[in-house]
């Protein structure tokens, strides 16, 4: 059997996916090098950077017809970067190395959560049946959002900071690095957990409300712009209260599945 020759050449925006994802991995260890100059509002904004990115290659990649096994393996070693190790390392840094006994322990519980999560990501993706409208759900919180989590505690304490909403004493309770190291170990488990979680592929907008949308969007990156921290705190918060919902709208379509396939079999048996 003969076997089909790679190609000798290969067009240039075939390479834009892998692009992004090494800018991607760039932005995170950035994020470490901002850490240790203990630059913390640019160690956060370096991952924010990141998870936007990592929002962008996989689209791109489907949108150019640039899919491979390449992209697909360093995507996964750049979120492990990217979603792992840096926000563990800049937490530990922030606040955690002032718990000697379990500071470091927790941000090597975290960073192993984050390569747990992608091994299973990795297996599910393989495993799915395209058919299967359950498959569209996310099975806990996907890396970008655990490591959004992670830094979440940063986040308000510079908002906090800047708007001079809390005195001194609750800053330094919100850094307090028993209460961050048990917040990390939480969001490392809400990763690897097995809960149902909404995924963008769920969301079907009408065709009028395609140029409201956009509007939306050029107002939320002008909010991102010019005021980052409430408007990621806002965007945290909101992911926080939409959890039960994504539980609770999976498990009605599983059993609205379930009852088709059951009124189905009956009807067979007839």
């Amino acid at each position: 059997m003969e076997k089909h020759a790679r190609p000798k050449k290969l067009p240039l925006h075939k390479m834009i996916p892998n692009i992004l994802t090494l800018a991607a991995m760039a932005c995170g260890m950035t994020s470490i090098k901002f850490a240790i100059a203990e630059r913390w509002d640019m160690a956060v904004l370096a991952i924010v950077v990141a998870a936007f990115m990592d929002a962008f290659d996989g689209a791109a990649a489907r949108l150019l017809k640039a899919q491979s096994k390449l992209g697909a393996e360093l995507d996964s070693f750049s979120d492990f970067v990217n979603f792992g190790v840096a926000p563990a390392i800049i937490v530990y840094l922030w606040t955690l190395d002032n718990l000697p006994r379990w500071g470091w322990p927790v941000a090597l519980v975290f960073a192993m959560s984050v390569a747990l999560r992608l091994a299973k990501f990795n297996i599910l993706s393989d495993d799915k049946d395209p058919n299967d409208p359950l498959t569209k759900y996310f099975v806990g919180v996907p890396s970008p959002l655990g490591a959004g989590l992670a830094i979440f505690p940063m986040i308000i304490g510079f908002m906090a900071d800047k708007r001079n909403d809390f005195d001194s004493a609750a800053l330094v309770y919100l850094r307090d690095p028993q209460l961050i190291a048990l917040w990390l170990v939480v969001v490392a488990g809400m990763m690897v957990s097995n809960f149902p979680t909404l995924s963008s592929k769920q969301i079907r907008i009408p065709v009028r409300m395609k140029m409201p949308l956009l509007a939306f969007c050029g107002v939320y990156i002008a909010f991102l712009i010019n005021e980052p921290w409430p408007t990621l705190s806002a965007m945290a918060i909101v992911y926080l209260f939409s959890l039960p919902f994504g539980i609770a709208h999976y498990n009605r379509k599983a059993r609205s599945l379930a009852k088709g396939e059951k009124d189905h079999d009956d009807g067979d048996e007839d």
